[in-house]
């Protein structure tokens, strides 16, 4: 099924407790049975807060679907974590996240594929993405493979467990 009256558009700081609270519904419901509670507990309000660099990039965007919040995704240049490390022709797949009320509706694959058109208009061949557990076979169906597995780690110790992959989109 397929979302009908799906409108994406640019982010703005003005979407930022939309973004989160979109975040915050997605990731405390997809991620429960990939992570234990306890980290949960810990990781959730440190990555379900919307990034404000992100949200006035003008490569972060919201899924709106009859005026709600669908989902929320975009990219960057440089990668995460390292403002300063940009690797050539390569974008970043940034804070992808779909409301558990519009999944497998095409919301995410929508959000996608305007990131990878832009990304496409400014030149760059290959999309990286540090997926989480559970979002694996949602990339790999995107054409996205894995590379390696990823560590990001947290305060307190906690560390995210997730899987470092790339495409290289036609």
């Amino acid at each position: 099924m397929v979302l009908e009256n799906l409108t994406i558009r640019p982010a703005t700081i003005a979407d930022e407790a939309m973004v989160s609270g979109v975040l915050a519904e997605s990731y405390a419901s997809l991620w429960q049975d990939h992570y234990s509670r306890s980290d949960l507990d810990v990781l959730l309000p440190l990555i379900t807060r919307a990034q404000p660099q992100l949200l006035e990039s003008g490569r972060f965007f919201v899924a709106i679907s009859n005026r709600q919040c669908a989902g929320c995704g975009g990219w960057s240049l440089a990668v995460p974590g390292r403002t300063d490390e940009i690797i050539p022709g390569t974008g970043h797949v940034r804070h992808f996240a779909v409301h558990p009320d519009h999944l497998r509706k095409g919301v995410a694959r929508a959000l996608y594929s305007v990131c990878l058109a832009q990304a496409r208009n400014l030149g760059l061949v290959r999309m990286e993405a540090w997926s989480s557990l559970q979002a694996v076979p949602f990339y790999a169906g995107l054409g996205f493979r894995e590379i390696e597995p990823l560590t990001i780690d947290f305060p307190d110790g906690i560390a995210l467990q997730s899987v470092r992959m790339i495409a290289d989109p036609a």
